[in-house]
């Protein structure tokens, strides 16, 4: 068991964190294309209209992939450390535990989901004519949301466990089964944003195959999955939920505040502003990707230092995970605020709706540079197994600062308000992660520090 896991320990940092992060920034990115290519395919066979129904659905989408990254965020971190201290059996409880709670809560939101429709559709504030696209493609997203949460779930515990490469392997299946679906259901079958919902669905169920068959296929993995751990103990229930509550709290708050921004789009500047922000959203989503895939090489890195009492190793691959993901933000705004108009062509034809993705992106992507450093100062505390910097963290920029800007700004400033709603929580948010990561630092490494 110790042999599987002990070269998170033992290998250099700089050549351990690339071995952990580039399988999942390659996966991630996998992940992020076959979205990109989703919009594309509904932007070329829907139109406008099409992107902006998806657009809208996002953020209520959103709420399923939180739920998700709660119970595998927090599970990650029980196991990487849990391994780290060498109790292999309370790792295995954890795992059993967290598919537990994975697949109670998928199968919550998809009743809840359904049931709650036309409230759901209701909150994006869509204009009418969008109605109709939201509520098909909802439908389509709520029935596989069990096969979204669980799958995720596992594959944040591969990750936790040091199989970076298994991880990045289910992924890219999910990618490359979603990319050959999508244009048989809306091309060939003509059923427009639902068969691209129909699609990823499927693509969620290769991942949610792939990542239980490695727990369950002998040497595959250092824990194994046993129906005994699958009874719920509260204590690793608590565990969990605490720890992966930051990431809830975060991506729910996203969800949130992307409603509202949404409302304000639909308000001052119609379809275009919102099918605008959902091409902005996708682009972004290649750049964002492969810094979440950092911090998710980063966790088991810092989990299992910190579990075996080495602090100086885990802030040395915190300082390297920093320097990388602010290269990538950096470079990132660099390209759409130099040329963003052959990024935007790729997904529409219609010049208004080129027209507002540019003003967008000049506005909004301003000040995106500084968003790697917050990621991974979130993912630093989670990997530590800190609840209460991590959710300050995580509520920062979603709750303190996007949803009062969206609701100041706009009012005085239109549609310009809306935009600059980004960069203001941007440049705040990375501020005050700056200033956690400077608190903490003494009380992490006391020893080494003075």
């Amino acid at each position: 068991m110790k042999d599987r896991t002990e070269f998170l320990g033992k290998e250099p940092v700089g050549r351990l964190l690339t071995k952990l992060s580039i399988p999942a920034m390659t996966g991630m990115l996998v992940m992020a294309s076959y979205n990109v290519v989703d919009t594309i395919f509904v932007g070329r066979g829907v139109g406008p209209l099409g992107l902006g129904a998806i657009a809208s659905a996002f953020p209520i989408q959103f709420i399923v992939h939180a739920l998700a990254m709660m119970v595998g965020v927090g599970a990650a971190s029980l196991v990487s450390r849990s391994l780290g201290a060498g109790d292999s059996e309370r790792a295995e409880v954890a795992l059993g535990n967290a598919f537990f709670m994975a697949l109670v809560a998928g199968l919550f939101v998809s009743a809840a989901g359904r049931l709650s429709m036309p409230t759901l559709v209701a909150l994006t504030g869509a204009p009418s004519e969008l109605a109709p696209l939201i509520r098909d493609y909802l439908g389509a997203i709520f029935l596989g949301s069990s096969l979204l949460v669980c799958g995720m779930t596992m594959n944040c515990v591969i990750r936790s466990e040091g199989s970076a490469k298994v991880a990045m392997m289910s992924l890219i299946l999910s990618a490359v089964t979603n990319i050959a679906l999508d244009p048989i259901f809306i091309f060939v079958l003509k059923m427009g944003v639902t068969g691209a919902a129909v699609a990823t669905v499927i693509a969620q169920g290769v991942t949610f195959l792939w990542a239980v068959a490695h727990y369950l296929v002998p040497g595959r993995s250092s824990v194994r999955l046993h129906i005994s751990n699958l009874r719920p103990r509260w204590s690793i229930l608590k565990e969990i939920m605490t720890v992966g509550g930051s990431e809830f709290a975060r991506l729910s708050a996203q969800s949130v505040a992307g409603v509202l921004i949404l409302n304000r789009l639909s308000f001052y500047g119609g379809t275009d502003a919102m099918a605008a922000q959902g091409i902005v959203q996708k682009m972004l989503s290649l750049s964002i990707m492969p810094i979440f895939g950092i911090a998710q090489g980063l966790q088991p890195i810092v989990g299992y230092a910190y579990g075996a009492g080495d602090n100086m190793r885990a802030k040395k691959a915190v300082e390297l995970a920093l320097i990388s993901a602010s290269i990538i933000s950096l470079g990132t705004s660099a390209l759409l605020l130099t040329v963003p108009g052959p990024l935007v062509r790729v997904f529409t034809d219609s010049p208004a709706l080129i027209d507002t993705t540019k003003s967008f992106i000049r506005v909004a992507i301003s000040m995106y540079f500084v968003v790697g450093f917050q990621i991974i100062g979130t993912a630093t505390f989670q990997s530590l197994g800190f609840s209460r910097p991590s959710m300050v963290l995580s509520l920062s920029r979603q709750v303190l600062l996007l949803i009062p800007l969206a609701l100041i700004l706009p009012p005085y400033l239109g549609l310009l308000g809306v935009f600059l709603v980004y960069p203001t929580a941007d440049i705040a948010s990375a501020s005050l992660t700056m200033w956690l990561l400077a608190r903490y630092r003494k009380r992490l490494i006391p020893s080494q520090v003075n």
